[in-house]
């Protein structure tokens, strides 16, 4: 049988012992702390102050069609890269996402050589819940990627492809683009 009890402010308690003001006291401020320190730089946190920036320093832009796509700067915390990607739908026709891909690419292939791709998994993302552009609107989303290594001759490539239509954009940032990345404070 388990007995619950509930009271406004409650000293702090262990199933049946209670434990010292004193040393409960201690415990929850550092870990009150070490929460609101880690809460403030996570992932989720970082991505919705990203959102929220007015500025948008842009490193590339595909248009196909009436719509067009803007890739915001990088930015860095810890070990992950987060950036901001604008899609803008000029036409009356919905732009519906089916999907948006991330990879590592050679920048310039030789003919008759292979070209290699490294598919590259976000961490995080945020704001990709609507998957639809409205028409005549705009939507942004925030990704994050664990840091990858790029050398000068790859390029970072992000597809968005549209679901049951032809309206495909590609993104490129280069290796000059990565390094110049914000740090996040």
């Amino acid at each position: 049988m388990l007995l619950l009890l509930y009271i406004i402010q409650p000293i702090a308690y262990a199933q049946d012992s209670v434990i010292s003001l004193s040393n409960a006291s201690q415990s929850s401020d550092y870990r009150v702390e070490k929460d609101t320190y880690e809460s403030i730089y996570s992932k989720e946190n970082i991505c919705k102050r990203i959102y929220g920036q007015r500025n948008f320093n842009k490193v590339d832009r595909d248009k196909s069609g009436k719509i067009s796509a803007q890739l915001g700067g990088f930015q860095i915390r810890d070990n992950t890269l987060y950036y901001k990607v604008k899609i803008e739908n000029r036409s009356n026709i919905n732009y519906d996402i089916d999907f948006i891909r991330f990879y590592v690419r050679d920048l310039e292939t030789a003919k008759r050589t292979v070209t290699q791709e490294r598919e590259l998994e976000t961490v995080h993302s945020y704001g990709t819940g609507n998957n639809t552009v409205e028409g005549q609107h705009s939507e942004q989303y925030v990704f994050a990627l664990d840091k990858f290594p790029i050398t000068k001759d790859k390029a970072l490539i992000m597809e968005v492809y549209e679901k049951n239509g032809g309206r495909h954009l590609y993104l490129k940032a280069k290796q000059s683009d990565i390094e110049n990345a914000s740090a996040i404070e």
